[in-house]
């Protein structure tokens, strides 16, 4: 991240400390729909996506959703079952929101290049979640529920995170941060 100002960073860190909290309240949530209607646990996990798309939305900058995903996994470590884990389950998904960009050179950002990396994320946590779950257990239905909702939540709190993006921007918060102006 060439010509990082302070501003970027604590812009980032604020993004990510807020997704650190929303990722404690889906860490429980998630965990109590898992244990009591597994089929719909893919349907949370699309939270994970939005603060790294917010950040790439605001500042479009190489490396954002990768520094506002860990910020926000080692916020919600301490206080989620997964401890440690979740900041690399977060990590990972930073990355893979940059894979996009970084084809692209970071360069271009359409919002169909958004939803093209959330589809794969999703693609790759839905074989995970069919794995996890234990949906080889399911009945067909069900298994193609939670493979629909993995593949889905992230592509659906992505467009919510852009949403987001957007009203913010609207407000001019990030005047000077973005490399377009």
């Amino acid at each position: 991240m060439k010509n990082t100002s302070t501003r970027l960073l604590l812009s980032c860190a604020a993004i990510g400390v807020a997704g650190g909290l929303l990722f404690i309240v889906n860490s429980y949530l998630g965990g109590t729909v898992n244990a009591v209607l597994p089929v719909l646990y893919g349907l949370t996990l699309g939270v994970y996506f939005m603060p790294g798309a917010i950040a790439q939305r605001l500042f479009r900058r190489g490396g954002v959703a990768l520094l506002v995903a860990a910020i926000s996994g080692l916020v919600s470590a301490a206080f989620q079952p997964l401890g440690f884990g979740a900041a690399l389950i977060a990590v990972g998904i930073g990355l893979v929101q940059e894979l996009p960009f970084l084809v692209v050179r970071y360069r271009r950002w359409p919002t169909w290049l958004f939803v093209a990396g959330s589809v794969l994320s999703g693609v790759v946590l839905a074989i995970g979640m069919y794995r996890l779950v234990g949906a080889h257990a399911l009945d067909a239905v069900g298994a193609g529920i939670l493979i629909a909702g993995s593949v889905l939540s992230p592509v659906i709190f992505t467009l919510l995170a852009l949403a987001l993006g957007r009203a913010l921007e609207a407000t001019g918060v990030t005047r000077g941060l973005d490399r377009r102006r």
